[in-house]
C-alpha cells in the first residue's frame, strides 16, 4: 500500500526525529511564530497541522500563555512524544489527516504548519479544511521547504522521499483557491517557502 505521507517512516524514526531534524524544524518554527506575532494575532486556539513531537506547540504555549493547543498528525508515535512534552498544558492532539480535520467550523484562531505541507495527500482539500476551521479573520502560516533543484529532486524521487513541494507563487495561488486571503509569501533563509493567509471577516449585515 502506498505511504504518501511517509507515515510509516515518521513512526519508525519518532524517537530520534528531534535529534535528527530539530535544527531544521527550529528555523521554520521561528519564522511562523514571528510572522504570527507581527500580524498582531492573540489566539485562544492554535492548531498545528503535522504537529509531530509537539515542539512548535510548546513554543506557541510560551508565546501565548493560556492558549488551547490543538494538533493533528497521522503518525501516532510522534503524537505520543508530543503528549508527554505538552503534559502541563491544555492540549488536544489527535491522529488525523488534514483533509478531514476533526474540528468544528470556525473554531480556530491560528493555524500553523511547518515542513508538513509537502506530505499532504490532497493539498487543495487540506487548505479548504483549514479555511473551514478558521474563525473569520483567523490566520494561517505555512512554512515548507522550497522545491529542490532538478538533480536533488531526481535523487529524492528515486529514493521515494520526494514530497510535493510548491514554490512561492504556487503556494500563494493554492491558498487563494481555498478561499483564503493571501497576505504574504516569501522565501526565507534556510530555503523555506512561507505563506501567510487569512480567512475573510464576515460581512456585516
Amino acid at each position: 500500500m502506498p505511504d504518501h505521507g511517509h507515515v510509516r517512516t515518521f513512526n519508525r524514526i519518532a524517537d530520534r526525529y528531534d535529534e535528527k531534524f530539530g535544527r531544521d524544524c527550529e528555523t521554520a518554527h521561528t519564522v511562523v511564530l514571528q510572522w504570527a506575532r507581527q500580524a498582531g494575532i492573540c489566539p485562544e486556539r492554535v492548531l498545528d497541522i503535522g504537529c509531530g513531537t509537539g515542539v512548535l506547540l510548546e513554543a506557541a504555549a510560551a508565546e501565548w500563555p493560556g492558549t488551547a493547543l490543538l494538533g493533528i498528525d497521522p503518525a501516532n508515535r510522534m503524537l505520543a512524544i508530543a503528549r508527554r512534552r505538552l503534559a502541563g498544558s491544555e492540549h488536544d492532539l489527535r491522529v488525523a489527516q488534514v483533509e478531514d480535520l476533526p474540528h468544528s467550523d470556525a473554531t480556530v484562531d491560528l493555524v500553523l504548519s511547518t515542513t508538513s505541507f509537502g506530505h499532504w495527500t490532497d493539498q487543495a482539500a487540506g487548505l479548504r479544511e483549514v479555511a473551514r476551521v478558521l474563525r473569520p479573520g483567523g490566520l494561517c502560516v505555512i512554512a515548507e521547504h522550497a522545491p529542490p533543484g532538478w538533480l536533488m529532486a531526481t535523487t529524492l524521487k528515486i529514493m521515494g522521499r520526494l514530497p510535493r513541494l510548491a514554490d512561492r507563487q504556487q503556494l500563494q495561488q493554492m491558498v487563494q483557491r481555498a478561499g483564503l486571503l493571501a497576505e504574504r509569501a516569501e522565501v526565507v533563509p534556510g530555503t523555506f517557502v512561507v505563506t501567510q493567509s487569512r480567512k475573510p471577516a464576515q460581512e456585516r449585515l
